[in-house]
């Protein structure tokens, strides 16, 4: 019985966690962090960056949660393409705090986004996924940019405005309350 404890605790912990990540306010950078339904081990969020030059798109982001989280770390994936260091063709995050010789069951989902977020605003080209993108962001920055610019108008999502964030959040709020 004491092995089906950390299965049980894991979706506990997971509300928990989803609650606090709705309220939470120093994450502003993720918008509409919700778990799918009926499936609290995934969860979406659409992630629209402060920092050029991703700051004016916006990225589908998916958390997907193994069963023995928090024994295990979530596995983050970008299903929007992005011209990124850190980030290979499959939409997978380079991030040491997910390697399993880093993670510590105490870790909480917000920290791990609040190192996503700042991963994707400021790339770390000594953990790379693309060797090629992280000498191009090293040795020859603006070209790095420019492409980088060129992938979010070609490739980002729809980035809504304050207004259109707002109508959204109504329409889950109005949607929740059915």
């Amino acid at each position: 019985m004491a092995k089906e404890e950390p299965i049980m605790d894991g979706p506990k912990r997971m509300q928990n966690e989803l609650k606090l990540m709705m309220e939470y306010k120093d994450l502003s950078q993720l918008k509409f962090v919700e778990a799918e339904k009926d499936n609290i081990y995934k969860w979406t969020a659409l992630l629209m960056p402060k920092d050029p030059p991703y700051d004016k798109g916006a990225f589908n982001l998916e958390i997907d949660f193994p069963k023995d989280y928090p024994f295990m770390p979530p596995v983050l994936h970008l299903n929007t393409k992005i011209y990124h260091p850190n980030v290979n063709e499959r939409g997978q995050l380079c991030l040491p705090i997910l390697e399993l010789e880093h993670w510590k069951p105490t870790t909480r989902i917000d920290n791990v986004l609040q190192c996503f977020v700042a991963t994707i605003n400021d790339p770390q080209p000594e953990n790379a996924y693309i060797e090629e993108i992280a000498g191009q962001f090293v040795n020859d920055y603006q070209k790095f940019f420019k492409t980088a610019e060129s992938w979010v108008a070609r490739y980002s999502a729809h980035r809504p405005s304050d207004q259109e964030l707002a109508a959204i959040a109504r329409r889950k709020k109005r949607a929740a309350m059915k």
